[in-house]
């Protein structure tokens, strides 16, 4: 890589670990933050609702600000804003103002993808990888936030946890803007094959029809994951438990269940990571259709075998399921990069990312409603009905005419 490239995977690589620990801490602490307020686990996951929503709908404004100003300072300034939010819920102590700072929270991390997507599609003179490689921090951060946010909410406290990272969003925020470079606005350093015209219009519609379904089972699974595993394995937790009951004080905020629950459940989404390396390897050497449905048509059987094996066999089937489910996002993110032009980039991704974030988020208020009378092990079958519906739209999208592959790679542009 030259210095661009580099620059542009370490800082898009921060944004992407940031981003998505500081969306899925919430989860693990959601029963800390119920008993600390005093209210039921049904209402904490209605408050998180506002954050999920701006963190979808605010990727389109997001989009259009990168494509007309800047991607690299609107990547700053998205880390910034939602440090400011997560220090405010560290304030926060009455439940009503809650959904506010958690909004904020949202709309900040909301500029992550369209922003730092696109100068890695442009930037990158092998895509793929490049999307790989970044994925791998997002998968570490999606892997970590229950492991790190559950250590630090059992000793410290939620509110302590939401203050470290607030602090770190603003701090990565800063050193973006310090760090400079620029990419091509109207061309990528990677050219490809594909349809254009209505064909290509064609593609990016049935593929947002995709995005829909695999957004909302993407946030019923990583909502409801820790507290599905602390219910359903808690004899095979008791043991661990135990120990961690007799090193805790009466007046520790996290139960020993729950912090195995999300200890289990990082360990479970490491495995994603190698899922986000196989994914770029093949979206560079494939047709990316036929891979992207692949991926989606591997992780169905075993999110379904999650669910209905017992003990500690639903462990390795979650782990394969976030193989291929999370492993699929490179693909996907090369996909969106073929059908949209350079100029418009961000915008493009900004679509994906309302579509897969913001619609997703409608699986929020999803959980909340149904989760007291379907409850959790009800609520997973629904995250695999949205799983299935996405690899019918997947395999609609294989059938349709036109190949999405690789020509060339261009030469470097002058490094600045």
């Amino acid at each position: 890589m030259d210095i661009v490239e580099r620059r542009i995977l370490t800082l898009t690589s921060i944004g992407h670990f940031f981003t998505h620990f500081t969306m899925l801490m919430f989860p693990p602490l959601a029963t800390t933050i119920a008993r600390d307020l005093g209210i039921g686990l049904d209402e904490v996951f209605s408050m998180s609702f506002m954050m999920y929503l701006f963190y979808g709908l605010g990727a389109v404004p997001w989009g259009y600000i990168s494509d007309r100003w800047s991607p690299r300072l609107s990547l700053a300034t998205g880390m910034i804003l939602a440090g400011v939010g997560l220090l405010g819920a560290a304030a926060v102590k009455n439940p009503v103002f809650f959904p506010i700072v958690l909004a904020v929270t949202g709309l900040g991390n909301a500029a992550y993808h369209p922003a730092g997507l696109s100068l890695l599609s442009k930037g990158m003179r092998s895509r793929g990888k490049g999307l790989g490689a970044n994925g791998v921090w997002g998968n570490l951060g999606i892997a970590m936030a229950p492991f790190i946010s559950g250590i630090l909410g059992w000793i410290f406290g939620w509110r302590i946890t939401f203050s470290v990272f607030g602090i770190a969003g603003i701090a990565a925020g800063a050193a973006t803007v310090l760090i400079r470079f620029s990419v091509p606005r109207a061309e990528d350093r990677q050219m490809g094959e594909g349809p254009a015209g209505g064909k290509a219009v064609l593609l990016f519609l049935i593929l947002c029809s995709g995005v829909i379904f695999s957004g909302m089972m993407y946030r019923t699974f990583t909502l409801i994951l820790p507290s599905w595993l602390e219910g359903r394995m808690t004899v095979e937790f008791s043991g661990l438990a135990r120990i961690m009951e007799g090193l805790s004080r009466e007046t520790e905020v996290m139960n020993a269940g729950g912090l195995a629950a999300a200890l289990v459940s990082g360990i479970a989404m490491l495995i994603g990571m190698a899922g986000q390396l196989a994914g770029g390897h093949f979206a560079d050497r494939m047709d990316l259709r036929k891979a992207y449905f692949l991926f989606f048509a591997m992780a169905l059987p075993a999110l379904l075998a999650a669910r209905f094996v017992g003990g500690w066999a639903t462990v390795p089937f979650i782990g394969i399921f976030t193989f291929f489910a999370l492993g699929m996002q490179p693909i996907e993110n090369s996909l969106y990069a073929m059908l949209t032009p350079p100029r418009w980039r961000s915008s493009g991704f900004g679509v994906k990312f309302t579509l897969g974030f913001g619609v997703g988020s409608l699986a929020v208020a999803i959980v909340s409603r149904m989760q007291p009378s379907l409850g959790l092990d009800g609520v997973m079958i629904l995250a695999a009905g949205y799983l299935a519906a996405t690899v019918a739209m997947a395999g609609i999208l294989l059938v349709t005419g036109g190949r999405l592959t690789i020509r060339h790679i261009k030469a470097a542009a002058e490094p600045t």
